[in-house]
């Protein structure tokens, strides 16, 4: 009887494996389709955790995820591009497209700009010299004069805020 209940107990877990298995290249098969983690889980009938579980336990899976994102955002870059060669068949939104490329491409898609506080104070200066620039040209002054004193002590107060804040936080970390 235990050996019986044994050979049993055996098939179910080969079976249990080959229905796992089944179920992650339909799972993967629908991500690549949809690009969804929720659609996914929905087609193959998986919770949410269950993917989580096959996430944590299982590093082939994880793999293969990659490359149906990458396959995901690589159909998405395909639509675009026939988009931008036959204009007059552009159906859906372009704006979400661009959103959707952002979100699957960032490296190649996002917008990559990022100021400094060094290009901040630069980009002020600039700002300041063109207004002085403006008001002489007008006759409204000299190039001695200042911006409005709102306009200077707001900028100020700003750069004096960001200022101090590195310093506190250069301070906590024991960092000076």
């Amino acid at each position: 009887m235990k050996e019986r209940d044994a050979l049993v107990s055996g098939r179910n877990n080969a079976q249990r494996k080959e229905d796992a298995a089944r179920r992650k290249e339909i799972f993967l098969a629908a991500y690549e389709e949809w690009g969804t983690i929720r659609k996914a889980c929905e087609i193959t009938g998986i919770s949410r955790n269950g993917y989580g579980n096959w996430q944590k336990g299982d590093p082939e899976f994880v793999r293969r995820m990659d490359l149906m994102r990458q396959s995901f955002a690589e159909s998405l870059e395909g639509l675009a591009l026939d988009r931008v060669r036959n204009p007059d068949k552009n159906r859906g939104s372009d704006v979400l497209l661009i959103g959707l490329l952002n979100a699957n491409m960032p490296q190649k898609y996002r917008p990559q700009f990022a100021m400094s506080e060094d290009s901040a104070k630069e980009l002020i200066t600039e700002w300041r010299k063109a207004s002085k620039e403006v008001s002489k040209d007008r006759g409204e002054g000299t190039d001695e004069e200042k911006l409005p004193v709102t306009v200077e002590q707001t900028l100020s107060e700003i750069l004096e805020k960001r200022g101090s804040a590195s310093k506190e936080k250069g301070d906590d970390d024991g960092s000076s």
